[in-house]
């Protein structure tokens, strides 16, 4: 399953898996006309779009994708909060259901984050087994089988509390983001309660421009685990 992450973080998210036979975009959250220039144009041949929550820099793009036909799956309070639940493209699924598309069965699970009813999605076709995670500041769920990571690592706390001290942070800001994102500290402890016998490669995503350090978190990450790490739209 190849991984393409054309955008990654509070500006907006956009990412796309394609196995040859089915492409899903994950995420639509920065303008219709970026998504068109990012894919070349070739939006056809995206098989659906999965949502995780209603948050403008994951779901921009929504409602000119329904617009043109596009499948969108979501949760019900997402689409909800995207006054989109009666268009006829958009299909509600809900945690621990699974559903296909193409040659992609996905198992949505709930999240935990300030949102309606946000989700995180495990993917799997005949061959690998991909997680997705992101906004969220915990995964109550264990998984095996897995091939293929995608997971938020917003920011740290020892940056953030740096941030407080010096002033770049007000402690509001701060108390809302280790409550909603997940942390370098937090990412560390659940791949290592995860079975990662046979994950292949680790996807970092949603670092916070201000409270993360991307090269830190990468060699981090690769020093707990052995595997190949990469930084969705960075380095």
């Amino acid at each position: 399953m190849v991984i393409t992450a054309y955008a990654s973080g509070s500006t907006g998210n956009l990412y796309k898996i394609d196995n040859g036979r089915t492409q899903v975009l994950i995420e639509c959250g920065v303008a219709y006309k970026k998504v068109q220039q990012y894919l070349h144009y070739k939006i056809h041949d995206i098989s659906g779009v999965l949502v995780s929550h209603e948050h403008r820099d994951h779901s921009k793009a929504v409602k000119d994708l329904l617009h043109i036909g596009k499948d969108i799956y979501t949760s019900k309070g997402t689409a909800i909060a995207l006054k989109a639940d009666n268009e006829p493209s958009l299909h509600i699924v809900e945690s621990k259901k699974p559903f296909q598309i193409g040659s992609f069965v996905i198992t949505p699970f709930d999240t935990q984050h300030d949102a309606a009813e946000p989700l995180g999605f495990v993917i799997a076709d005949d061959k690998d087994k991909l997680l997705f995670a992101t906004d969220t500041y915990y995964l109550k769920y264990r998984f095996t089988g897995l091939t293929q990571i995608m997971i938020e690592c917003n920011h740290s706390y020892k940056i953030i509390d740096q941030n407080v001290s010096e002033g770049f942070l007000n402690k509001v800001l701060a108390s809302r983001l280790v409550k909603s994102h997940f942390s370098l500290e937090n990412v560390k402890k659940w791949l290592m309660e995860n079975d990662l016998s046979q994950v292949d490669e680790i996807w970092l995503l949603h670092l916070s421009n201000l409270n993360s350090d991307a090269d830190v978190f990468k060699k981090e990450i690769a020093a707990l685990t052995g595997l190949p790490v990469y930084i969705a739209g960075g380095k």
